[in-house]
């Protein structure tokens, strides 16, 4: 009898833990379908960084360039080098390389777009950084036709919106980003704004000062990257809010270091493009400590949006993806899911008409 008693309650524990993990499973489930069906826009995106280890092989086979990698497993590899920053940056740049043609610049860019609707993105601010491909040879014409032929048949072929934000690379010199600026200016009606990214080169924000009071001049909207736990990170938030007069800082976690900074953005309306990874190194060791980054700052009703940063190079993560992930780790709600949503319509740099119709769209979805 005592055994029987104890095989009864066995069966009954199993039981209930088979009811709990069925229960949870079909949360998850639920979660994860709110996020995917949700209208969404993204702003924090590089367009060289939604390049795919497969469509990479694809380009370099098509424009003859040598065969260094056979296989998209070692593309991956590859993209696995990325441990920092600096060296992150080193393959990005490698791997980039088989971008050549008008039509390699439509193609990897509608390709992106069409995977980001699947997750319930219908507007997106992408990055592209001009002075990674002149340097190759490849014309600045080259590189708008393709982007504004991606913008085209994104409406046209699948009904999403696509809008483009030129960066300077922070590593490269003052002259160089003032000559994209001018040689630019006629596709500025084509583009929202100037950013910066790439590694942060010593005397940022200030180097850069005067190429954003240029862009402001020329009617260009402003933001700028300041990336995480990087030497002097609060200096260079600052920098950026009060030097370069940003309107988003892209990352921005490190806001959280100073409370006077949280005061500063939150008076200002300053939005922040967090991306919850950087490198295949960061999964999932530092997703964590991004998830609840993402989490104070709802607390803090800053402007937090989610964002995929170069997915290509992280093993196709999204931006549904990495809010079901943030979800996991730090148990987003409901309302904390919409609002994600909602901010990254009301820190768009979208006509207020335009924006009202996202958000109508946003409140539909959740109810």
């Amino acid at each position: 009898m005592k055994r029987t008693g104890l095989g009864l309650w066995a069966a009954v524990i199993a039981f209930a833990a088979a009811v709990q993990a069925a229960a949870s499973a079909a949360d998850e489930a639920a979660t994860k379908a709110f996020i995917w069906s949700i209208p969404k826009a993204e702003l924090h995106v590089h367009f060289e960084g939604t390049l795919e280890p497969e469509h990479y092989l694809e380009l370099a086979k098509r424009n003859s360039l040598p065969g260094r990698y056979a296989t998209a497993a070692a593309v991956r590899q590859r993209q696995r080098d990325g441990r920092d920053l600096k060296s992150f940056i080193e393959v990005y740049e490698e791997l980039l390389s088989v971008i050549r043609t008008e039509a390699d610049f439509r193609e990897v860019a509608v390709a992106h777009l069409r995977r980001a609707k699947a997750q319930g993105i219908v507007y997106t601010e992408m990055f592209f950084d001009p002075q990674m491909h002149t340097e190759r040879g490849i014309p600045l014409a080259t590189v708008f036709a393709g982007l504004l032929a991606a913008q085209a048949a994104a409406r046209n072929e699948f009904g999403v919106r696509v809008e483009y934000i030129m960066c300077f690379n922070r590593d490269r010199s003052v002259e160089s980003a003032l000559a994209i600026l001018e040689a630019s200016k006629p596709w500025h009606r084509r583009i929202l704004g100037v950013g910066l990214d790439n590694p942060e080169e010593k005397d940022f924000p200030r180097k850069f000062a005067g190429v954003f009071a240029r862009a402001r001049s020329l009617g260009l909207r402003a933001t700028s990257h300041c990336d995480v736990n990087q030497p002097n990170t609060l200096a260079h938030h600052w920098g950026c809010l009060d030097e370069l007069k940003v309107e988003r800082i892209d990352h921005g976690i490190n806001v959280l270091d100073d409370p006077a900074l949280i005061a500063a953005v939150k008076a200002r309306g300053i939005g922040l493009t967090v991306c919850p990874t950087l490198m295949e190194a960061d999964i999932p060791g530092r997703l964590e400590f991004r998830a609840k980054a993402v989490k104070r700052m709802l607390e803090l009703r800053l402007l937090v949006t989610i964002n995929s940063d170069d997915p290509g190079l992280m093993r196709g993560l999204l931006v549904g993806d990495l809010m079901l992930g943030v979800h996991r780790t730090v148990g987003l709600t409901k309302a904390e899911i919409v609002t994600l949503a909602e901010n990254s319509f009301r820190i768009a740099w979208l006509p207020e008409a335009d924006r009202a119709v996202y958000l109508a769209a946003v409140r539909e979805a959740a109810r």
